[in-house]
């Protein structure tokens, strides 16, 4: 009885080790970075994983302005779902058969606000990812309410 006694606690132990941690809640946000083309400037940039619509947030760390910002996106290639009937010898439809291609490219575009008045316009092109543990990447351009560029990179 001992044994058994022994046995049970040792598996719930286990079982208990098994659980691992608690699921991470709240968006997934993909690094990046932001440079003003004018000076060189670094943004610390954080893109949200999402599928067309999300949210961004940045830190100029020269001035220390904080951006918060939505960016919008829609695939520009590939992204088809095709569909094809089965017919028999005698010309019965016997059945359907869909083939899916996933999107290689997508665009997004977007605008960030910053704290103290600086508002960037901006469009990038989307590497999308299909795997849960790769992020997408992508690059872009744009440009703030003072006329300045930047170029985005992010993955």
């Amino acid at each position: 009885m001992k044994t058994n006694g022994l046995l049970l606690g040792f598996f719930l132990f286990l079982a208990g080790c098994a659980v691992g941690p608690p699921p991470v809640s709240g968006p997934v946000m993909i690094p990046g970075r932001m440079y003003c083309l004018k000076d060189g400037t670094e943004f610390q940039l954080a893109i949200e994983r999402s599928s067309g619509v999300g949210m961004m947030t940045g830190l100029n760390t020269v001035t220390g302005e904080r951006f918060t910002g939505t960016y919008s996106a829609m695939v520009t290639e590939g992204g088809a779902v095709e569909q094809s009937t089965i017919a028999n010898n005698w010309g019965t439809t016997t059945g359907t058969v869909s083939k899916t291609t996933l999107a290689t490219k997508a665009i997004g575009r977007g605008v960030l606000r910053g704290d103290k008045g600086t508002v960037i316009s901006f469009s990038v092109d989307i590497k999308p990812s299909y795997h849960p543990s790769i992020n997408p990447s992508g690059f872009g351009e744009g440009t703030d309410n003072n006329g300045l560029k930047y170029q985005i990179q992010f993955g």
